[in-house]
Formats: structure tokens, sequence, C-alpha cells
């Protein structure tokens, strides 16, 4: 049984980096447009919203289901994981958190990823409204909670972004700077986990949902080896990226390593040795 947290504080209530509220908790929020695929399975719906008249970014998260998680443990591993660890480090909802609170201790928001603002809830109620006007239907709420009133159902969590309307095209250029971006924020303690075209606006990231922000507890559990692909598969997609759009960059993600071996020394020839 997960007990829900105060939504009046930092989350998430575990250590390390937690996001603060957003300056109005309880805001009038008008849903103008979804800029998500609203067929798409990922974690959240992100629509264009006014709250007090200004314009952001608001990403609604669908809610999260434990088990799938506690599934993907191995062998003694739940033993070693509690539920509320397990949901703080996994919720795709908690993993922005973690990471944009990150971004804010280093005072980063805004610079290697999309400035965020802090985190919402958004009353139950709120489910009728978007079904009707954008046909959103799926948010994974659990099913006995249809059972209840809907004053009683627990409210959406939502994070409030900057809105970014202007894009542009992906270039090599453009890819590197996604690159140095994505070292400074593994430089942090931060791995996006999930490097593609798609996450990004104007350069710069808008999905963290996917990230792992150190403490993790998969880090401590896990083999070296393991711990290490986790951590790399950044660098991986980021040139997985740049090969599938032909792109030409100045940078590389990890190492060539075809290249490197042509460049280690011959061994020299030993004395009257024959030609």
């Amino acid at each position: 049984m997960i007990t829900l947290p105060q939504y009046s504080e930092p989350l998430p209530q575990c250590e390390g980096p937690k996001l603060r509220p957003f300056r109005n908790p309880k805001p009038v929020i008008t849903f103008h447009r979804l800029l998500s695929d609203k067929d798409s399975e990922g974690h959240a719906h992100v629509f264009e919203a006014a709250i007090e008249s200004t314009a952001y970014a608001v990403k609604l998260f669908r809610f999260y289901d434990i088990e799938e998680d506690r599934a993907g443990l191995v062998g003694k591993e739940n033993d070693l994981v509690s539920d509320h660890l397990l949901h703080s480090h996994s919720d795709p909802f908690y993993n922005e958190c973690r990471a944009y609170g990150r971004l804010e201790e280093k005072n980063l928001n805004g610079k290697i990823a999309v400035h965020c603002y802090g985190y919402i809830t958004v009353p139950a109620e709120t489910e009728v409204q978007l079904k009707r006007k954008f046909q959103i239907e799926d948010w994974d709420r659990p099913g006995e909670e249809y059972d209840k009133p809907v004053s009683q159902r627990q409210p959406f969590r939502a994070i409030v972004k900057e809105l970014i309307l202007k894009d542009v095209p992906l270039t090599g250029k453009v890819a590197d700077k996604i690159l140095r971006d994505t070292k400074r924020m593994r430089r942090c303690g931060i791995y996006p986990g999930d490097v593609r075209p798609r996450n990004y606006k104007n350069g710069l990231l808008v999905d963290m949902s996917a990230a792992r922000t150190e403490p993790y507890y998969l880090f401590n559990i896990r083999s070296a080896k393991q711990v290490e692909k986790m951590k790399n598969r950044d660098l991986y997609m980021w040139e997985a990226m740049v090969e599938e759009n032909k792109l030409e960059t100045l940078l590389r993600a990890v190492r060539n390593e075809k290249y490197c071996a042509s460049l280690r020394p011959r061994k020299k020839k030993t004395t009257g040795s024959k030609e």
C-alpha cells in the first residue's frame, strides 16, 4: 500500500533531490491545446494551458502502477527494495521531479532542459473535461476509483514547464549541443535515458520521465557492468539518433572501437628479424 504524499511540499519524499510545488498550489487552469499524441503510450499527456493568464506547457501524468516495476526486479532484489523506494525512483512523475530538483540544485534549470516551474495537482473532475475536449480517455486510473465519487478520486499530478512553440531542425550542430547538455546532466548525476528527437524542442530536453537520478536504487544493488549499461543508455541512443538521421557531428558519445584499434602502436620487430 502506497501512502499518498502531501501535495504541499517538495517531492518525492525520499533521499535525494526534490521538486518544489508551483507557486500557486491550486491554480485555475484553462487547457487550450493538446501538444502530445493522444493515442501514444507515453507516460503523460502534454497541453498548452493558461495559468493566471500566462501560457505554459502542462504535463499531466498517467497514474502509476508499482506492480509493473516490481515485476522487473529479479531474485532477491524484491527483498531489498521497499514499495516506497521503488515508487519514489520509478514513477515517471517522480523521475521528472528528481531530475528537475537536481537541475535546480545545480542552477541549471532552463539551461540544459526546458525550464520547470514546479509541480501541481489537478482535480479528478478535470478528467471529464479532457475527455470531452480532447477525446482522451486512457489515464491508467485504478479501476476501483471509478466506484468512488469523483471528489474522492486521486488528483492528477502535473509538472508546469515553459511553453516552447519555436523549434529548430535536427542538424549536426544541434545534435552536438544535445550531447554536450547530456554530458553536463550526467556529471550532475542525471541520466536522461531517452535521447530521441521527439523529446527535444529548440535544442532543449523537454521530457525526463525516463531519467534516472542519483541516488538511484538499482545502482546500489546491481553489478558494476549492469549499472554502466544503464548509465550509458543515453549515449548509445544519441549515437543511434545521429546515425538514423545521417547527421554530420563534431562529437562522439562513445568510443569507436574500430578506429581506436587502428591507432594502437604496432609491435616492434625484434633485432635481427628477417624482413
